[in-house]
């Protein structure tokens, strides 16, 4: 992306923390938890609670949306730099912002690509499958995965 990220802070080996200073000032989290699934970690991403949890569902509005889209691509890299082997997983908690979501990768597919191996989950009508994401496409992904080029 080519806007400039916000600082952020590094705060454990897992967790990131950045302020979006749009209308108001809000904490923001980028938090990496393993899936369960060897080398698959998600990504969660939020407002910061005052009781430490992300709040994933809020919608800030807080008119800085691509610099904060910057910042948690900036600490993806960081991240996957520091874990290669990691296979990022996000995706959206509603169908629009996996439509969001979608839409910023295709954007963006020729930088990130260049970085990042893109996959998705593309849900069909008796079981969801792995698949390429393909930014010429329309289809309605349910979630995503990124593994670093090494």
């Amino acid at each position: 992306m080519a806007h400039v990220p916000y600082p952020y802070k590094q705060v454990r080996s897992t967790r990131y923390t950045f302020f979006s200073l749009g209308k108001t000032r809000i904490e923001k989290v980028v938090e990496f938890v393993p899936y369960g699934i060897r080398n698959v970690i998600n990504l969660g991403f939020g407002d910061l609670r005052s009781d430490g949890t992300i709040d994933d569902v809020i919608n800030s509005n807080n008119g800085d949306i691509a610099k904060v889209l910057a910042t948690v691509i900036e600490i993806l890299r960081h991240f996957t730099s520091q874990h290669p082997d990691a296979v990022i997983y996000f995706e959206g908690s509603t169908k629009k912002r996996n439509r969001f979501y979608s839409r910023i990768l295709k954007t963006y597919y020729s930088v990130f690509s260049k970085e990042f191996i893109l996959l998705a989950i593309k849900e069909g009508a008796e079981d969801s499958q792995l698949i390429t994401f393909d930014p010429t496409k329309n289809t309605e992904y349910s979630a995503f995965l990124i593994k670093r080029i090494v």
